[in-house]
């Protein structure tokens, strides 16, 4: 009588067990676990991300490592113009030989959802440097695009700070474009990016 009581205690016990562990599985906390995890990733180039790339005045291709996600390929295109990156609390700044000159970054990346970028130039001799940036979707159509000149104060220094969301029409957008132009300069013009954020779903 006393092993059929226990063995009965016993099945009761397993019982309760499974069926909390059942709720644990079906219930709404592990979906909410689950909606989290799925709300994407996120990345930052700036000062630390600088320290990825080579301070030189040729083109490079770098494989970006984010510690969230396959490393990010970007490449780095200067014309004119000596780079030098994770300096001053920016990813990158850039100063001119002669003439016209300037800079690209091309970014590879998968289902953007949110765009961010701070920028500026320094003693810029009231030339109009300016900056372009094109958001492209697995099409090449564009996604996003801004392209304009700096406003400037009375040293010739200037920022912007961009944003761009996903809207519901927009297409999948799998590259990120970003040029700065300095418009016949002197060699203490500096065009700079301080930090560009990138957020994905993948």
């Amino acid at each position: 009588m006393k092993k059929k009581a226990l063995l009965l205690a016993s099945i009761g016990v397993l019982a309760s067990t499974v069926g909390v562990t059942a709720l644990a599985i079906g219930g709404p906390k592990l979906n909410a676990i689950f909606e989290t995890k799925a709300t994407g990733k996120s990345f930052t180039f700036n000062a630390a991300a600088g320290s990825q790339f080579e301070s030189m005045s040729g083109r490079q291709d770098v494989n970006v490592t984010t510690g969230v996600s396959d490393p990010i390929h970007t490449t780095v295109a200067p014309e004119s113009m000596e780079l030098t990156f994770g300096d001053g609390e920016r990813f990158v700044g850039a100063e001119p030989f002669l003439g016209d000159c300037g800079y690209s970054l091309m970014i590879g990346i998968n289902n953007l959802t949110h765009f961010a970028i701070d920028m500026g130039v320094e003693n810029d001799m009231y030339t109009g440097d300016k900056y372009s940036i094109t958001l492209l979707d697995d099409d090449r159509n564009q996604v996003g695009h801004w392209n304009s000149s700096f406003e400037l104060d009375g040293d010739g220094n200037g920022t912007a700070h961009l944003e761009w969301d996903k809207g519901p029409t927009d297409g999948t957008v799998v590259e990120v474009n970003v040029s700065l132009y300095s418009m016949d300069d002197s060699p203490e013009t500096n065009l700079y990016i301080k930090s560009l954020s990138l957020y994905w779903n993948c």
